[in-house]
């Protein structure tokens, strides 16, 4: 569980400056950065915006063992970037692409620490408000986005056991080993979360 709420971060309990921004500020800046650094396609740009992610964090007063996880989970992906372009292209293009993904991620990482799910849905809510006139009732749409953002850490969690089990059986390569338990895990996830639903009233 503990690497599951972390994969993204979990939300640092806090009464900072950004704690208290509206959860719908800071979604608009992260969707406003992503934009930025996809459209600029600059290296100079993206190594400047996590710079600012990081002095935001540290006003924030955030552990910067909290911030730094998220970047720490996907080094191998960075890595792997890095080493396909300076192959293929060139080292700048790696290095842009890294560094884009590496800020989408801290930006990310950010919104999760000082954010609670409740206020994440609440936003989402508002914004689907518009799709009642087509019969899709705003609550359920919140309700299922609040849901997506709870599985993509555990679906990232078990795809790094599964992965970690089929190695520790000297089956790196097999694709059954790696992908069956994720599989199965993630039928079992969406069964729990079906039955708390459920429980709820919600199913």
């Amino acid at each position: 569980m503990r690497a599951r709420q972390r994969f993204l971060g979990r939300r640092v309990p806090g009464d900072s400056w950004l704690h208290r921004t509206p959860a719908w500020v800071k979604l608009a800046a992260v969707a406003v950065m992503s934009l930025v650094v996809l459209l600029t396609r600059d290296a100079v740009v993206n190594a400047g915006l996590i710079g600012l992610l990081v002095v935001l964090a540290l006003t924030a007063r955030l552990p910067a063992r909290e911030l730094a996880a998220p970047v720490l989970r996907i080094w191998l992906i960075v890595a792997g970037v890095l080493l396909i372009h300076l192959w293929l292209t060139d080292w700048l293009t790696g290095v842009r692409i890294a560094s884009t993904i590496v800020a989408c991620v801290l930006a990310a990482a950010l919104l999760m620490l000082t954010t609670t799910i409740g206020e994440l849905i609440t936003v989402f809510e508002t914004l689907a408000y518009p799709l009642r006139w087509v019969g899709l009732p705003p609550e359920a749409t919140g309700l299922a986005a609040g849901l997506v953002i709870r599985s993509l850490p555990v679906l990232a969690d078990l795809a790094r056991v599964s992965g970690d089990s089929a190695r520790a059986r000297g089956l790196d390569t097999s694709l059954t080993a790696r992908t069956v338990p994720l599989v199965l895990g993630a039928v079992k996830h969406a069964q729990d979360t079906g039955r708390a639903l459920e429980a709820r009233g919600l199913g």
